[in-house]
């Protein structure tokens, strides 16, 4: 089970206007669609550490909105905080790189992980590149360069909100714009905690999840207490039968 973060927003329902957590769906379709099940978690205070025990990973996602992470400045921007999800965020991020738990951080998610970790606010005003896309050069060192290589070209639409503020100590740039902007961090130390600035083309989606699921799936086959697989029918007989069969033998030597 994979946690997933939302936020909360104001929806038509019916014939009224209620307060509801929402997500696009796009990452926990590609979650179901490679066998997990996502947890879509509503920006609350949860108790991060007892709900870390029954996940097996966990993906702070990006906002529907174009929100700035942290507290508002004075002048009112165009880009309000939402400080409830961010403090819900930065415990259960806090919580899951504790556990152990794969963290995946997208977007906004990689400020929430840098914030966590100590790291400083996005700066107010930046001004916002014009071009189609843009160019990042990534460590081939990194998780993120084994998975892309040296390089990947990102639509300007799919590089999302402001550039990092200060780095936290303990997470490590591995992809830069021409401009020499964090696209990306790693986790020194951790098996896999990514944050990046950016969403994935489908293909680097795939291979981007793929190596998120097998991180969640050796924390989660390492866990106490959870219950192996089941064996099928078949195997099932054929077990009992072989236990069966010395009974039996046992049994004809005695008399």
């Amino acid at each position: 089970m994979i946690g997933i973060t939302s936020e909360m927003t104001a929806v038509g329902w019916g014939d009224r206007v209620r307060e509801a957590a929402v997500l696009s769906a796009s990452y926990p379709r590609a979650l179901q669609q490679a066998g997990c099940v996502p947890i879509v978690l509503a920006p609350w205070p949860w108790p991060a550490a007892r709900l870390m025990a029954s996940l097996d990973g966990l993906v702070l996602a990006d906002t529907l909105a174009a929100r700035r992470p942290g507290p508002a400045p004075p002048s009112g921007p165009a880009e309000p905080a939402d400080q409830a999800r961010d403090a819900a965020e930065r415990s259960l991020v806090r919580a899951a790189i504790e556990a152990g738990l794969p963290v995946l951080a997208i977007g906004r998610g990689l400020h929430i992980l840098n914030l966590a970790w100590g790291g400083t606010e996005p700066p107010a005003d930046q001004g916002r590149s014009e071009a189609p896309a843009r160019e990042l050069r990534l460590s081939p060192d990194s998780a993120l360069g084994q998975l892309f290589g040296r390089s990947v070209t990102v639509p300007a639409a799919d590089l999302t909100g402001p550039a990092l503020g200060r780095l936290a100590r303990g997470l490590t740039a591995v992809a830069w714009a021409d401009d020499q902007a964090v696209e990306a961090v790693e986790l020194d130390g951790h098996p896999f905690a990514i944050g990046m600035r950016w969403h994935p083309g489908e293909s680097d989606r795939v291979k981007l999840l793929e190596r998120f699921l097998a991180a969640a799936a050796g924390r989660g086959a390492g866990r106490p207490g959870r219950a192996e697989p089941a064996a099928d029918a078949g195997q099932a007989e054929s077990a009992g039968q072989a236990q069966a069969a010395p009974k039996a033998k046992a049994g004809t030597a005695s008399t």
